[in-house]
């Protein structure tokens, strides 16, 4: 049975019904309603149950939260011995001297039953975090930061005129100076910690999971082209018209990387297997590519071109790479 604070299950004992009412926890942003509330309600309840079954009711409310309650909450609490708290996150039954020391027996298995969730808990965060870490993508991201404290080691990566010194992407440069090797250098570079993070994070999230659906080596191809490719574009669409600016960033790459999701998740629907689209969305892979681009164009010092470039070949490339998988 559910109410509007938790759920209820009774069971007959001869004379005595044994009620337990499991409170969950909250949402992200949500609060309890107050201790004394819930408890009155519970207690209306538990008084009608009486009348209906003619027999003494004995409950117990189990609480459920995820990490400790805070102070004030755990000084009303000790006020009602018939509630119990449960931290789920660090595994955890709290009982104060005042309350149950069983009830019916359950306790133990509730303490069994809390070290097992734990456990389980603990091994499936050990495995989101394999998931997220992957190799190909991991160690892209630790050459960014590797060349990032390097640079910032030896000058002011907040510098145009040093970044172009150290691969950055500079029309004169590759045009005139035939220096091709700057529109893959150009995407291992960052101007300043925050452009660095922003890009980062976003590769974290997102080119860990195209790893997992196409194996490292594709997906290593699919980044590099794609970074390729938004440099390409940056430099006839962005740098021929401003041979003045210095570009530089993974930001080109990660669109490809975008791209890649884009056309698996396109093939899925296509082919009606739902694996890929439960885990990213249709709807949310398109709304972050428009949301991101969307950004670029009202933002100043945002190469539009690159990102638009990176998004292109990323999904070209992949639909190559995963031809027949």
């Amino acid at each position: 049975m559910k109410s509007d604070f938790g759920i209820f299950w009774g069971k007959e004992e001869g004379q005595e019904v044994h009620i337990i009412e499991i409170r969950p926890e909250t949402l992200p942003g949500q609060n309890r309603y107050p201790l004394y509330e819930q408890e009155e309600m519970t207690q209306k309840m538990v008084n009608q149950w009486m009348i209906r079954f003619g027999k003494r009711v004995e409950r117990l409310t189990l609480m459920i939260f995820r990490g400790l309650p805070n102070d004030d909450f755990l000084e009303q609490l000790t006020e009602y011995p018939d509630v119990w708290c449960l931290d789920k996150v660090n595994g955890r039954l709290l009982l104060f001297e005042n309350q149950r020391g069983d009830f019916y027996g359950i306790r133990g298995d509730l303490e069994v039953f809390v070290t097992g969730y734990r456990e389980v808990e603990e091994d499936r965060e050990k495995k989101e975090w394999k998931a997220v870490l992957t190799p190909v993508n991991t160690a892209i991201a630790g050459i960014n930061l590797l060349v990032f404290f390097v640079l910032s080691l030896m000058g002011d990566v907040m510098d145009a005129g040093f970044m172009a010194r150290h691969g950055a992407l500079f029309w004169p440069a590759v045009i005139d100076g035939r220096e091709y090797y700057r529109l893959l250098t150009s995407t291992f570079l960052h101007f300043g910690l925050e452009h660095l993070l922003q890009n980062m994070l976003l590769l974290l999230l997102i080119g860990s999971r195209m790893e997992r659906m196409t194996g490292g080596l594709r997906y290593m191809v699919v980044y590099m082209g794609a970074g390729l490719g938004a440099s390409v574009t940056s430099l006839f669409f962005t740098l021929a018209r401003q041979p003045q600016i210095v570009s530089a960033g993974a930001s080109g790459a990660i669109f490809g990387v975008m791209g890649g999701l884009l056309w698996l998740i396109l093939k899925d629907v296509l082919q009606n297997r739902r694996g890929r689209i439960r885990e990213i969305g249709l709807s949310g892979m398109i709304f972050m590519i428009v949301g991101t681009l969307s950004y670029g164009f009202t933002a100043g010092g945002v190469d539009n071109a690159a990102h638009v470039g990176g998004l292109v070949v990323g999904f070209i490339l992949t639909g190559i790479v995963t031809l027949g998988r």
